[in-house]
């Protein structure tokens, strides 16, 4: 799906809609009936493939956020900042209020609910939306080591630049790139403006009981579905890569495949002037004598790939010593049971610790033994105050009733088992699988490829020859029963 087909799908049904409105004797301008149609159409849609999984669009809040105040900090508007920090901490929160206001927006656009307010209500929020595609957008031409607000140093626009890669307009179900969503913010803005010219213009359908009713109605239903897939169960739909019956093994090596096989071509330009040529690699090679560098400016340059580039290429789990075990676990060909916590919450406590600074007298190495042990000359004891680092007593216990077990089950049972931290040091990791009393592998991996994974935290995922074969939520978490109906 790509977002010129989901236009041309939402206005062929907005026609539809519009045709119906006209027929019932509901529509008091043709033009404003269809514009309510499709404007209510698009944020119904686009409120939905987000609220089937608001984790996902509370991370990309968090980009946002964390852009935002990297932006501000060091310039006069510093003391706006600190605000972005205090709002991650109530980043769910947020991204459920936007998405319920979105389809909100859409029930009350649809149906005509008080014409004048839904019409401010929605040019403000497209002046919102406007913004954060706007930024994400004009980022690209910021170079990494410039300030958004250093005018003098932007430069050509490059992606790479972008302080947030995709806008998150539509979730998962589809990938815009900032430019286009930035241009699809300003062209809502002319259906924003003339609702706010035209709000009388508006049609009304149904009694004006009715209309408040199911208003009413739609809140409390998308609310309840929006919390019911932020904390209780992972997305009712899902549009990441990583999701159930993918072979994650074999969709990595055909994404490598396409990446190192992408086309590789010469841009040549005369540097006397004139017109570039492209050539092929090939046709270089055969032709290279004709282009001599004292002439010619020569650039190698890449073209895309065939297969598009997911998070799945960039799945990489690392142990302890940061070697990497991805191809092991993908290899499994048996039943595996893969835990992965892409954030743990640690507190820190203040502790008063013993260290020892031990004195050693020289070695001359011409006149004994280079392995001999140098003498200790002295021992000084020291008394330091340290922050030592506890896991919540709260995360323990869910382990110890719900995860634990079961990693102990599929010891017995003989099948492969590990944990996944994101976030957490070596010795944390060890701290980690001390205090829950493990023996299974932990490994660390980027926090967010693990997100993208599964959104509970922890989560639970079934693994068979490479592929996902089933995913649970912390709060859903399987007896062993479950898991073996799974595993014929």
């Amino acid at each position: 799906m790509t977002i010129i087909k989901l236009m041309t799908y939402i206005g062929i049904v907005a026609l539809v809609v519009t045709a119906l409105t006209i027929y019932l004797k509901k529509s008091k301008n043709y033009g404003i009936t269809y514009l309510q149609h499709f404007a209510g159409i698009l944020f119904l849609v686009s409120g939905f493939v987000k609220a089937v999984d608001p984790l996902g669009t509370a991370f990309k809040t968090e980009q946002y956020f964390d852009a935002f105040y990297y932006t501000l900090e060091g310039t006069k508007l510093s003391f706006l900042a600190s605000i972005f920090p205090f709002l991650n901490q109530y980043v769910n929160a947020f991204s459920i209020g936007t998405i319920v206001l979105e389809m909100m927006l859409g029930v009350m656009l649809i149906l005509g609910v008080l014409p004048k307010l839904t019409s401010w209500i929605f040019l403000l929020l497209m002046l919102f939306f406007t913004s954060l595609t706007g930024f994400t957008f004009l980022t690209g031409y910021v170079p990494p080591d410039a300030n958004f607000f250093e005018f003098s140093k932007w430069g050509p626009y490059v992606d790479s630049n972008m302080r947030v890669s995709d806008c998150g307009c539509f979730g998962d179900f589809i990938k815009i790139v900032p430019k286009t969503s930035f241009l699809k913010d300003i062209f809502l803005l002319i259906p924003a403006i003339l609702f706010l010219m035209y709000h009388k213009k508006f049609h009304t359908l149904l009694t004006s009981g009715a209309r408040l009713g199911i208003t009413i109605a739609s809140f409390v239903a998308f609310m309840f579905y929006c919390l019911n897939y932020t904390y209780w169960n992972e997305p009712s739909i899902d549009f990441r890569p990583f999701k159930e019956g993918v072979n994650v093994r074999e969709q990595k090596q055909r994404e490598m495949e396409a990446e190192a096989n992408r086309p590789v071509f010469q841009v040549i330009t005369p540097k006397a002037g004139g017109e570039s040529i492209t050539l092929s690699s090939e046709e270089y090679a055969k032709r290279w004598k004709e282009f001599p560098k004292e002439e010619f400016d020569i650039v190698q340059q890449t073209g895309e790939s065939e297969m598009e580039h997911s998070k799945i290429s960039d799945f990489r789990v690392t142990d302890k010593w940061d070697e990497d075990v991805t191809e092991q676990i993908l290899s499994d060909t048996g039943y595996s049971l893969m835990i992965i916590n892409y954030k743990v919450k640690l507190d820190f406590e203040d502790k008063q610790v013993e260290v020892a600074d031990t004195t050693f007298a020289p070695v001359d190495s011409m006149a004994t033994d280079s392995l001999a042990t140098p003498a200790i000359v002295s021992i000084k004891k020291t008394i330091e105050n340290m922050q030592i680092p506890k896991f919540m007593p709260e995360w323990v216990q869910l382990y110890n009733d719900k995860i634990t077990p079961l990693l102990k089950k599929a010891e017995e049972e003989k099948m492969s088992a590990c944990i996944i931290f994101g976030g957490l040091s070596t010795e944390q990791i060890n701290l980690a699988t001390k205090t829950l009393d493990i023996t299974v592998p932990a490994y660390q991996a980027d926090e967010t490829i693990l997100k993208t994974i599964i959104r509970s935290n922890p989560g639970i995922l079934l693994w068979k020859d490479g592929a996902i074969i089933k995913k649970w939520h912390i709060n859903k978490a399987p007896e062993w029963k479950e898991i073996q109906e799974y595993m014929k």
